[in-house]
């Protein structure tokens, strides 16, 4: 059985909390012969990553200040600015049916029917005349997944460098000083580009890149307390050991303590785009000695993260 409709959801709320926690109550609903489209808005927010550091990514006194909501969404990646200016898009299908390559040839025929090529960058970038103009995240759970980003149509660009941290390692590898350098609003190519004529663009490349009907999705009562919730969204913090620094595929940042000689109370912080590698991470040093033969023993479904962190913890042992 292949996939037979798309079904279509737009929020009417700009309130970060209820639109995440409606496109993960879509992801846990899903049918097994649909794709899920979903479109919607938040306002005046910064979204973190499901494992960043909220007060390494941002600055949350200014943004209390301004009355800047703080989210974290379920998925990894790196902390992102919205605003009215910026549209959100999510496409959920069942694992047999999901392919990253066809929903973002789904985003870049919409931009086309404005005469704009974009081309795919990186871990998670869509680019236009290589400045950024769309950011994309992804998670799998059970038998479906889930892939949303950003669209920049008219957003503050300002306010990135405002609210959000600089990261300097990360800015250097794409060769800029400063997030405003990195990053252009789609309508600065095209003024005819719009929110609303970016939605209608959308909606329509979605049919005709699945050749399936449209319909309409049944409105959906979705909790939202966890993702307002402290817990959620700030994570704790404490002093122990510390092991800290980014490759070309993401920051790696672990804080535990050892108790009794053993690692325990993990906590990873990371923009990686596969966020079940921090489990891996976790459950690899929790209850483990902070020695040698750790690096001897510790393992990852992927190698090259496996053997960045060995090193690291080689590193911290011969300073300690």
């Amino acid at each position: 059985m292949g996939l037979k409709k798309i079904v279509f959801y737009e929020s009417e709320s700009f309130n970060p909390y209820l639109n995440l926690a409606m496109e993960e109550k879509l992801l846990d609903s899903a049918e097994p012969d649909s794709l899920y489209f979903y479109l919607w808005q938040n306002k005046n927010t910064v979204v973190i990553g499901k494992n960043q550091c909220a007060s390494d990514e941002c600055n949350l006194t200014l943004m209390k200040k301004d009355k800047i909501t703080l989210a974290r969404r379920s998925s990894g990646g790196g902390a992102v600015y919205h605003d009215l200016g910026n549209l959100n898009f999510t496409f959920i299908a069942p694992n047999k049916f999901f392919d990253k390559r066809l929903q973002l040839e789904v985003v870049q025929k919409a931009l086309g029917e404005f005469n704009l090529k974009s081309n795919f960058s990186g871990r998670n970038d869509l680019l236009l005349d290589g400045y950024k103009i769309s950011g994309q995240a992804y998670l799998e759970r059970g038998e479906y997944s889930l892939h949303h980003g950003t669209l920049l149509v008219d957003v503050d660009i300002d306010a990135l460098g405002k609210y959000l941290k600089l990261d300097e390692a990360k800015l250097k590898t794409h060769g800029v000083k400063s997030h405003k350098q990195r990053v252009k609003n789609i309508n600065s190519f095209d003024n005819r580009v719009t929110v609303d004529s970016i939605k209608d663009a959308l909606k329509k490349a979605v049919c005709e890149i699945y050749e399936l009907p449209m319909v309409e999705g049944e409105l959906i009562n979705a909790d939202f307390q966890k993702y307002g919730s402290r817990e959620w969204l700030y994570r704790l913090s404490f002093r122990g050991i510390r092991l800290r620094a980014r490759f070309d595929y993401g920051l790696i940042d672990i804080h535990m303590q050892i108790i009794k000689d053993k690692i325990e109370n993990v906590i990873v912080n990371s923009d990686l785009m596969n966020v079940s590698l921090i489990d891996e991470i976790k459950q690899q040093l929790e209850g483990s000695l902070f020695d040698e033969e750790l690096v001897e023993s510790f393992t990852l479904s992927d190698e090259i993260i496996a053997a960045d962190i060995k090193e690291m913890i080689s590193n911290k042992l011969r300073m300690t």
